[in-house]
Formats: C-alpha cells, structure tokens, sequence
C-alpha cells in the first residue's frame, strides 16, 4: 500500500533495480504533490492539466538526481533517466486523459440536467462554458455560442451595478446572489434570480465562478399582475362610494370589511369588525324587516340577494343604499362565505324622484298629469272602493286662448286647476289631461246625488273665478261624470264613459253636466266615428263620388262635382253630413280636403287624356281650411302635379266659411283667382246671405241652395226671388247653378228663369267614376224618368 507523503520500503525491494527506483521516486513525488490539490479543486487540476504538472515535477527531480551521479556515469544515467520520465509522462497522461474524459462527461452531465442556466465564469467575467439547457434559456443556438462572450455585458441599468456588485463579491470569495432582469440572445428581457459560487484552489485562491440563473419571468410578472390588481382594488376602495365585504356563511361576522365603511355608513370598518351587525341599527324601522327577510333568504337558499333600504347614519343624515351579496362555496359545496357590496345611493333616489316628478305632474298647473291619473285609477280599482270620475272641458276655451293670448291663456288654466283643487275634498285628485280638460277622483263622495252637488259647485266656481282673475274672462265647463263600478272597471273605460258624458253635456248646450248612461250613451256613435277617423285616411276608407252639372236646356255636361264619402268597414257609406263636422272639430279636415283635392284633379286629368278637355271640376274647401294660406299653395301644386288648366277648377266655398274671418278670406280667395282658378260660393241664399260679399269676394258662380229650389213648384215667392238671383247674377257676370233638382217641374222653372246650370238627383246621383265611363266627353247623360 502506498501512503501519502512517505516512501514504501516493501516497494523499493520489489523494484531491484535503480531505474524502477528512480521511476517510482518520480512518481511518488507527483503523487504528494498531485494528492495536495485536494478532491474539492479536482475541476481545476484537470482543467490545468496534471499531465502538465507531472511533467514539471519529473523535470525538477532529474535535474535534482544527475547532480548526484558521478560524472563518468553521467552521459549513461541521463539517457536512462530520459527514457524512464518519458515513459512514466506517457503513462501518466494517458491516465489523465481518461480520468479528464470521464470527469468531463460527470460534469457535462450535471450541469445538463439541472433545469437552471449554470455556467463557468472566468476571472474575467467571460463564459468559459455554459450548460446546454442555460443555452436554451438564453435562447442561443449552441452552448458555443456563449462561450468567451462576456457575461456582465447581459445586464442593463440598475441590474448590470447589481450583477457587477455580486460579482465582485463572489471573486473576493463570498457567495453571492441577486435578482434582476437580462437579455437574452434575442434581445428579449427575462427576469433571473442567480447565484454565484467562487471556486478555490488548495491554496484559497478564487481561479473561477459557478453561476446559477433561474428563469422567473413568468413569476415576476404574476407578482407585477397582483400588485397591479392590489394597487387597484386599494384605489377603488380609496375613491369609490362602495363598501367591499365579506361575511360568514350567516352574516355573523366579517372576514373583510374595507375603508369604504366609513364614507358609506358613518362607521369605520374596525368598528364593523368588532361588531358586525353595528350597521343594522342604523336601518330605518320601515326598511329593517325586510332586509333582515333577504339576508335570512340569501342564508336559506344560498342564492344571490339584493336589497335597497335607508339608514341614518350617526351624523343624522337619511341615505338609501344598496346592498348585493353572492355566497361562495368551498370545496365540498357547502357556503365558505358570502362576499358583496353596499353602495350609496341616495342621488340614483333622488333622481328617480325628480324624473317622477316630471314624469307625473302637469308643468303649467302643478297638478297629476295624465299618466299619474291612470295609476292612480288603476290603483283605485284595484283597492275595489266606489269612487266617482268628472272630466271637465272648458267651454270654447280656443276663442279665450286667442282672444287673451297664450301668456294670459296659461294663467287662467292655473288659477282654474287651484279653484278646482280648493273646491273639492281634501281626499280629490285633480289631473290635467292636457290643454283645458281635467279630470278629478273623488272616494268621499260616490252616490249620484253627491257628485251632482259637487258638480254644481265647481260649475258655480269655474265661472267665477274667470271673471275674477282680472282678465275678465267670461269661463264655463262641460263636465262628464262615471262611477266606478258601475261606468267602467279600469281607467279607460271609466274615461271613456265620462268623456262621452261630458261631450253630451256640450250638446247639450255647454256649462252643465251629465252623467254617463243611456242619455251619454246616445253620442257614443260620433265618438267612435272620430276614433276611426286616423285608421280610415291610412287605410283609404275615404273615396270619391261625382255628380254632374248640366246646361238645363240641352243637358250636355258642363262640369262635375268631386263629392266625399266614407266607405266605413262595419258601417257602410257614410255621408259627409255626419262625418264631415267630425272631421273639421279633429282637424283631420285638412288632410282630408287635401286628398280630395288630388284625387279629383287626377281623375279630371283622366277624363281629359280620353278627351273631356272642355270638362270643369268642382272641389269643396272648408272653413278650418281657409284659416291658413296653405290652400293656396295645394292647389297651385295639384294643377301642376296633374297638369290640368287651372280655369277648369273650381273651389266651393261656403258662407259660414267665408264669414268666420271675411277680411282673410278675400285673400285667399284672391290669391287663388290669380292663379287662374274660378270661386264658388256654395249653398247661397242661407245663412249669411248679403248683397255686399257679392262685390267684396267677386266670385265666378253662386249656387242655388237646394232649399229653395225644392219650393220652386209650390211657392211662387220662393220663384221670383230665384229669378231675381239669377238676374242679378247675370248683371254681375256670375253663372248661377241651381242644386238639388229632383223633378222635371223643377227643371222647366229654372229653364225658364234661364238658369245657367242645373245639378241635382233628377239628372245624375252621385257616382263613383267607374261608372260614368264610358261617356269621357260627357254630351249627355241620360235623365231619369225620361
């Protein structure tokens, strides 16, 4: 057994000779020496190469040994000596060879196999090897490639002082470690965490530093993601008007609580945490019970729960919250906790009851709007309690509105709303349905007699104080009533009923009342007329009839009459003389008249392309339609629509009609004769019937009311004052036309009072068009009875 640092004697015997002396005392020299480096530098003597130390060693114990021999024996004992220290450096570095090959693979294999970046840093700061999984980590393609490149040059800013400071520290011996972020290969950055290892020789001397990088890039950013989410959650909790909780699975106690609490409640959140169930007490008594009932709920069925309340807080003020809570459930499905929010709500409530008040209050007067009258109704049909409806609808309100102007006008509504509200029990409730109509319930007084009395009253009232509001405004009121059950079960029934009262009041003969019943119920018919009316124009229920006006003695046709009727889906035909005064009170009488007015001129411009180019049309025009200018310019357009001469025109217009407003009417009448178009003035001789307005409106035709033609055969009186229109009429250039002939008597008068035109039943009942084709040039049409 050879031991270190000594000879063996046993080993020098068995040599023999002087040469394996000398080989072994070569060896054993190397040995000790080797042996020193000891077993935790072995990486560095193989990296130095130990072959290269023998081989020194061997050198300095030749020299040592041929000073000894004697110099005649010289030139012998080097040869020999030369010989045995090549042959011992050839085994030796044989065996270091392989020594270095199997250490090389044991070192190789370490650090391939570690899941970290471990590399072999010189002095330097070079790489003199890197692992092949570290490579990858820096995305290199090779380990070569990082092989003598500079590891500190990695680093950037802060971290390139941080790696330089524990480099430092890791060369003067110390083991080192930071964190920081490096660039790969690539260029792309990656957070490491290293650690850095001196490596010393026998003599304490750092020769080389191991380096370990762990890549936790993805750690760092989840830990930048948290506290980016905790610095948010801190900042909605510093700034927003929430309180973010959470609870015992029985709303116990809190687990959580944040500073919200004290903006929210009034009650710092440590406060809370001690004595979770301090907020309660501040619910207000009429909240409390039900918000305890959606909490026990939420414990029961483990569901999501809300629920708005008031609180006032230990400042004394009242503020609606809202509270949410959502349970959670652990692993085996039971409720772990329940977490929520408490928000302040109080301004959401204040905006809704601002947004009430203008959805629900009549802006003018201050009184319940229309929509607040039917919850209300509803309401009270709901509750099953006899109450009584009065609509009231001032009379002739419009002529007060113009007349006054609508400052004024506006007034006089207020202060009437204030005399109807100050007139009836304190438990009514009084609505403007708009423009002057209200409506009022009354619950204290539901039998008949008792409305009837009240409705006096407010009769007495109203008139009053229109003469009292210094405008000295003369104010009557139409008042419908109904009475729940009996009139209706909701509140369009029950309005239904008293506005068909109310009209019925008006009928008959304006400020007084009536009840809705048989008597109401006789005007029903006009009501659903007038709700009709809108459907009929969408869906065309409205057409045309034509009748014929004839030149007496021949008969030839000179001109027809565009007549409207209403083709009604459950009524019939229905004559102008029931829906026309329905149309002028809706105003649908413009649109209407503006139809009529198309349609006539398109079917006159039909006839004519059939060659009727002689052939005249007679359009009526209403008094609404004559109170604006737009008359004038309908017709100027439908002429040039249709293309029709504007001389084959010819507008009726009624007395009643031109003297509502005589000054505006001879300007329309004006501006249409400068267009070209001829003025009729229809149904002469009633109503406003002076010799005057012949001058003053100057118009092409008058045309015999048909009451005075009836009497034509029976009444001589009646003869010579149409004989004496129509002279007249003739001195004064006006063609004349006698309506309403129905006998042949009538015809023989008026041919021989030399009536220009004749129209009536006798010669042509109104037609729709269809069947005055085909006769395009109209010479004769043929006359009943002959």
């Amino acid at each position: 057994m050879i031991e270190r640092g000594v000879y063996s004697r046993a080993a020098s015997d068995a040599g023999g000779t002087a040469q394996n002396q000398l080989f072994l005392s070569f060896f054993f020299t190397w040995y000790q020496r080797y042996q020193q480096i000891g077993a935790a530098n072995a990486l560095i003597a193989m990296l130095a190469g130990a072959g290269g130390a023998a081989l020194l060693l061997c050198t300095a114990s030749y020299v040592s040994w041929l000073e000894r021999v004697p110099p005649g024996m010289q030139a012998v004992a080097g040869v020999t000596a030369a010989a045995v220290c090549a042959g011992l450096v050839y085994r030796l570095l044989a065996a270091e060879r392989a020594e270095q090959s199997a250490a090389a693979a044991l070192a190789a294999a370490l650090l391939d196999s570690n899941r970290e970046c471990m590399k072999l840093i010189g002095l330097d700061g070079r790489m003199l090897r890197i692992s092949e999984y570290g490579a990858h980590l820096m995305e290199a393609d090779s380990p070569g490639q990082l092989t003598g490149v500079d590891w500190l040059g990695f680093w950037k800013g802060e971290d390139s002082v941080a790696a330089s400071t524990a480099f430092a520290g890791a060369i003067a011996g110390r083991r080192t470690a930071f964190r920081g972020l490096a660039a790969t290969t690539t260029g792309r950055a990656k957070w490491w965490d290293t650690r850095l290892t001196p490596i010393k020789d026998h003599t304490g001397r750092v020769v080389a530093i191991v380096g370990a990088s762990l890549d936790v890039t993805g750690q760092t950013d989840l830990l930048a993601q948290l506290q980016a989410k905790n610095e948010l959650m801190s900042e909605m909790e510093a700034h927003m008007p929430l309180v973010f909780a959470s609870y015992s699975a029985d709303f116990e106690h809190f687990h959580y609580v944040s500073a919200g609490s004290a903006r929210v409640f009034g009650i710092e959140a440590e406060v809370l945490q001690h004595n979770p169930l301090a907020w309660i007490d501040l619910v207000l008594d009429e909240d409390r019970e039900s918000l305890r009932k959606e909490m026990q709920r939420i414990v029961r069925e483990t569901s999501d729960g809300r629920a708005q309340y008031r609180i006032r807080r230990p400042d004394g003020a009242v503020r609606w919250l809202r509270s949410t809570a959502y349970p959670v459930r652990g692993s085996n499905g039971e409720v772990a906790r329940i977490i929520g929010t408490t928000e302040d709500v109080t301004a959401e409530h204040e905006r809704i009851a601002t947004l009430d008040k203008l959805a629900f209050t009549d802006s003018l007067t201050g009184l319940a709007n229309r929509a607040a009258l039917f919850r209300e109704i509803e309401t009270r049909c709901t509750s099953g309690d006899e109450f009584g409806l009065m609509f009231v609808d001032l009379d002739r309100f419009k002529v007060l509105n113009d007349t006054l102007g609508h400052v004024a006008a506006d007034r006089l509504l207020k202060g009437l709303g204030d005399v109807i509200k100050g007139t009836l029990p304190a438990d009514a409730y009084v609505a403007r349905l708009g423009g002057d109509e209200f409506a009022i319930l009354i619950g204290s007084i539901a039998d008949k007699e008792g409305l009837e009395a009240q409705a006096h009253v407010l009769l007495r009232e109203l008139s009053r104080s229109g003469r009292d509001d210094g405008a000295g405004a003369f104010v009557t009121a139409s008042i419908g009533i109904s009475i729940f059950p009996e009139h209706g079960t909701c509140h369009e029934a029950l309005l239904t009923s008293a506005d068909v009262a109310m009209y019925a009041a008006k009928k008959a003969g304006r400020n007084c009342f009536m009840f809705a019943g048989k008597e109401a119920a006789d005007t029903i018919d006009h009501f659903e007329l007038e709700r009709d009316v809108p459907e009929a124009l969408a869906t065309d229920q409205f057409l045309l009839h034509y009748q014929t006006i004839h030149e007496p003695r021949t008969l030839s046709v000179h001109s027809t009459e565009a007549l409207v009727r209403w083709n009604h889906p459950r009524r019939g035909l229905i004559p102008p003389g029931v829906f026309v005064p329905i149309l002028e009170e809706t105003g649908f009488i413009a649109d209407v008249g503006a139809w009529v007015l198309n349609s006539a001129l398109g079917q006159l411009a039909e006839w004519r392309r059939h060659g009727a180019s002689e052939l005249g049309m007679s359009v009526n025009v209403s008094a609404r339609q004559l109170r604006g200018d737009g008359i004038v310019w309908a017709v100027e357009q439908a002429l040039k629509k249709y293309g029709v001469p504007a001389a084959r025109l010819e507008i009726e217009l009624t007395e009643t009609a031109l003297m509502e407003n005589p000054y505006h009417a001879q300007k329309i009448i004006a501006a249409l004769k400068a267009l070209g178009v001829r003025i009729a003035i229809d149904d002469f001789g009633t109503g406003y019937s002076t010799l005057k307005y012949l001058a003053d409106f100057a118009p092409d035709t008058l045309k015999i009311d048909r009451a005075f033609t009836s009497k034509l055969v029976s009444d001589s009186a009646t003869q010579t004052i149409v004989e004496g229109i129509i002279d007249l009429s003739r001195r004064l250039g006006i063609k004349v036309v006698a309506e309403g002939v129905e006998e042949q008597q009538q015809l023989d008068i008026l041919r021989g009072v030399k009536c220009d035109f004749v129209q009536g039943f006798f010669l042509c009942r109104p037609q729709p068009p269809q069947d005055l084709e085909p006769a395009p040039t109209f010479q004769r049409v043929a006359v009943a009875g002959k």
